[in-house]
């Protein structure tokens, strides 16, 4: 039997929740992707049967599309269907230009962050999106290496690699946690790239030499601040 004071904590944090964040925003409404910007490779995207389709290009780099708006602390949630070879994600709190990197980016990751920043492409932390068990973890993309580290143990139980996944994200100072079909899997705190402001960019990967197409559809994209 679940304990009275258990429940009870659930309950205040989720009351604690709802009271402090804002309105649900609609990114996309199903037809019209023309305020969005595309950054990096020559991936293309398209709007078909009310969903952002990404599809591979070859022999270019990743690319990113970012809806017009910078955020902090907020939810995001969206469905995603991805073809089982293509690894990618969802990037959050992004940049590009060196003003934007923050000052408290040391070292190595930040030398390698300001020779990225030339304006044209994102980087930062990336939600992964892949069937390979590391959905749901966080990279630190264009830097190199896990920001919270992906646990293919339960992934692997809850992503559906032929079907639409449901991603849950919930980001609020350095805390990131990430849920896919609601179990939730990653559960952190990203003590490393200190972004706390920045852009979204639905990614479409590199594929190298490689010419036929694969795909990815996004829909029911919403977003909303916390505090």
């Amino acid at each position: 039997m679940i304990k009275k004071s258990l429940v009870a904590s659930l309950l205040a944090a989720l009351f604690s929740l709802s009271a402090t964040a804002g309105e649900w925003e609609t990114l996309f409404n199903g037809k019209d992707i023309s305020a969005w910007e595309k950054k990096g490779g020559e991936a293309t995207y398209k709007v078909e049967d009310g969903s952002i389709v990404g599809t591979t290009k070859p022999n270019t780099p990743n690319t990113f599309l970012c809806p017009p708006k910078k955020y902090s602390d907020f939810e995001l949630t969206f469905d995603v269907k991805c073809d089982p070879a293509l690894n990618l994600g969802v990037q959050i709190r992004s940049i590009s230009n060196k003003e934007e990197v923050p000052s408290k980016l040391e070292g190595a990751d930040k030398k390698k962050a300001l020779s990225r920043a030339n304006g044209k492409s994102l980087f930062g932390p990336q939600v992964e999106i892949a069937a390979n068990g590391n959905a749901a973890g966080v990279w630190f993309e264009a830097v190199g290496g896990w920001l919270l580290k992906p646990k293919p143990e339960i992934t692997n139980k809850t992503y559906k690699k032929e079907d639409w996944n449901s991603y849950r994200i919930l980001v609020k100072g350095d805390h990131i946690q990430v849920w896919v079909n609601d179990t939730q899997i990653s559960d952190g705190k990203d003590t490393r790239t200190h972004f706390r402001n920045g852009r979204l960019g639905f990614q479409v990967h590199g594929v190298g030499k490689r010419k036929d197409p694969l795909s990815v559809r996004w829909k029911n994209i919403k977003i909303r601040t916390v505090e």
